[in-house]
């Protein structure tokens, strides 16, 4: 197949074109689409709140004139 654009080019797609596309996508997959970026989200957070937690590890050993520790980390 055949393409106007060269090989490798990426070309961005407009978000109105992403949306159309969307529009005709049965709902079960939309529902596995929003499932899937909400489990990406989840994961993301629960990454984060380890790195905070494994920094406060390391920040309590250090003899500290104030408070290193952030609030709210697990």
């Amino acid at each position: 197949m055949t393409s106007i654009f060269p090989s490798g080019t990426p070309v961005p797609v407009p978000a109105a074109v992403d949306w159309f596309k969307a529009c005709g996508l049965p709902q079960h997959v939309k529902d596995a689409v929003r499932a899937q970026a909400a489990a990406v989200y989840a994961e993301g957070r629960e990454v984060q709140l380890a790195r905070i937690a494994r920094a406060n590890k390391v920040l309590a050993t250090v003899p500290a004139r104030g408070s290193l520790v952030v609030r709210g980390a697990v």
